[in-house]
């Protein structure tokens, strides 16, 4: 069951359009809204008057404590204030779903889609149990969204035709207002039907004459869109919405199915999902550099770590020095530019993998060398350490002894008590809890960060 498909869902959109009404808020749903409330085949997009944005706002927020649910994203993704809300529940088998609640308002008409928001609440109309733009109004936006996307579906041309067939005079007319009216006829040509490779190149004429029309003929909005463009990405590095999180354990403790289970059954928490294995890799490996000749792979996972031998102090010392390069240059493009985008990033081992077993990594340095120089290796906003009795760690693998098991043990213990942000996981429980267990702590962190940023 995915979060559209959830009965809470619905659950949750009747009573948040109700909460709008109830307050009088000024709002209309602008497209794919034919299966709302009981089913979101995506986001719901709406548009929100400036007076009300912050009673929408309100709304979202006791809407879903009214159900039990919670708030666990606010996501600033287009001027001048377009806000992507994520709210969280529980379904009924135990997995975690989504609601998520897209409020635009353009006022000046600046943003990505063009039209000011209080064109598109004219004359909006009554559906159901909320409420949606007027049918020429609904028309336009939706070729001009899909033609800046470049993508135009047969469902989309489906429901051209349908919107054209209700009122044809007045679609056409604001068609001509927005397109021009010597696109008229291309218009009509993409909505009749045809191949994609008909429309292409139609579509790309309509997205030119938009950018025309929009961009070259009125410098102003680039300009107000410029200023409102640098003030988003500001608040966007200042207050990151993504997540980082690494998971670290010895060999068996189950990193690469926990890691593979949390982006998918997070996905919808995020814009998108990065997974990193052990380091950045901004730095080729070292082999790539002293063999570019013979290098022809990256590096392979490790199936015996402990079965060669470590270099000498000066290589290892060299070596060592390179991969901790790799996680401070790297850390920026490769972990925070995604934290930026709206990413979870899952990291498994990461820097942490030294403080545990430098004989994997076949060097010969000193145990407190890599403590020292933690302090400067940036952080995750989550450490996950995975531990379970010996026993069962060592019967799902056997790469490495008892004893060496037990020893990584202890200083994964060592770790839980010196790094704040670290939580103890334990792996010989049945993986649905372990995983929901991870779950909890990622979406209650989430939560308070909202609570504290947003004060609600």
């Amino acid at each position: 069951m995915t979060f559209r498909h959830s009965e809470k869902v619905g659950d949750f959109l009747t009573a948040f359009f109700g909460r709008l009404d109830g307050q009088g808020v000024r709002y209309c749903v602008l497209h794919s809204y034919d299966s709302l409330p009981e089913y979101a085949p995506s986001d719901v997009d709406m548009a929100v008057a400036s007076e009300d944005l912050r009673h929408a706002e309100s709304a979202v927020f006791e809407t879903a404590d009214a159900l039990g649910f919670r708030i666990v994203q606010k996501l600033y993704y287009d001027v001048p204030r377009c806000y992507f809300y994520i709210v969280s529940f529980r379904d009924d088998d135990g997995r975690p779903g989504f609601v998520q609640i897209d409020i635009m308002n353009d006022g000046p008409g600046i943003g990505r889609y063009l039209l000011k928001t209080e064109a598109l609440l004219s004359r909006r109309r009554r559906f159901r149990c909320f409420w949606i733009p007027s049918v020429p109004m609904e028309a336009c936006y939706l070729l001009i969204k899909k033609v800046i996307k470049k993508k135009l579906l047969p469902e989309h041309e489906q429901k051209l035709r349908d919107l054209l067939r209700e009122d044809t005079h007045a679609v056409e007319s604001l068609l001509v207002d927005v397109f021009g009216a010597d696109n008229l006829s291309i218009i009509r040509e993409i909505i009749d039907g045809g191949g994609a490779e008909e429309k292409g190149p139609l579509i790309r004429q309509l997205n030119r004459a938009l950018f025309v029309r929009f961009s070259l003929l009125k410098p102003h909005r680039m300009l107000l869109k410029g200023a409102w463009f640098f003030r988003r990405v500001i608040k966007r590095i200042m207050s990151p919405t993504g997540l980082v999180v690494v998971l670290v354990s010895p060999d068996g403790g189950g990193k690469s199915t926990l890691a593979e289970m949390l982006l998918t059954r997070l996905r919808y928490a995020f814009r998108n999902t990065t997974r990193i294995h052990w380091r950045p890799y901004l730095l080729p490996p070292p082999r790539r550099l002293l063999s570019p000749l013979t290098w022809s792979e990256p590096e392979q996972p490790n199936y015996d770590p402990h079965g060669r031998p470590s270099d000498g102090k000066m290589s290892s010392v060299l070596r060592f020095s390179y991969y901790c390069a790799d996680y401070i240059l790297g850390y920026a493009p490769k972990v925070l530019w995604p934290k930026i985008r709206a990413h979870l990033i899952v990291m498994e081992r990461y820097y942490y993998d030294f403080l545990i077993d430098t004989r994997r990594y076949r060097l010969n340095i000193s145990q407190k060398l890599p403590w020292l120089v933690l302090r400067g290796i940036p952080g995750p906003d989550l450490l996950f350490l995975i531990t379970a009795e010996p026993e069962v760690i060592h019967a799902r693998k056997q790469e490495i002894g008892m004893d060496e098991i037990i020893r990584q043990l202890d200083v994964i213990q060592e770790l839980s008590g010196k790094i704040p942000n670290a939580h103890v996981i334990r792996a010989d429980q049945p993986l649905d809890q372990e995983v929901a267990q991870i779950e909890e702590i990622i979406l209650g962190t989430l939560q308070r960060r909202l609570t504290r940023r947003t004060g609600l």
